[in-house]
């Protein structure tokens, strides 16, 4: 995903967004709630993205110009039905949070290991 332009006004990119989805470009508008909530908002201001990079010259095209021809169009509806739903997202992200804890646990057993291990051998008596 790359980031196309960042505005605070939600219908200005909802209708940026319409109409790279009308040239076969599909695109997600990121940030609306955080802009919300957070002060100053022009740091936080809602961004457009494009999902594909490569068709990234293109949406740009269509920003300045709607007019253009995108060239690197895609049917919309068919990358959308192909997406993961949700519950495949949180299965996703449940299973990378478990395998982070697994290493993370790993890693301190290690850890305690070696302070073990290289404080009996440097001090014996101690142990």
């Amino acid at each position: 995903m790359k980031m196309l332009t960042r505005n605070g006004n939600k219908e200005y990119l909802e209708s940026l967004k319409q109409r790279l989805e009308e040239n076969g470009i599909p695109a997600v508008i990121e940030g609306t709630e955080t802009a919300r909530m957070i002060f100053p908002t022009f740091i936080f201001e809602p961004t457009l993205w494009v999902y594909l990079n490569h068709q990234f010259e293109d949406a740009k095209n269509l920003i300045n110009n709607p007019d253009y021809e995108a060239t690197t169009g895609i049917d919309i509806e068919e990358f959308y039905a192909n997406q993961p739903d949700q519950e495949e997202l949180n299965t996703e992200v449940t299973n990378l949070v478990f395998s982070a804890a697994v290493y993370i646990f790993a890693g301190l057993v290690a850890i305690w290991l070696l302070i073990k291990f290289f404080g009996w051998a440097l001090w014996p008596n101690l142990g």
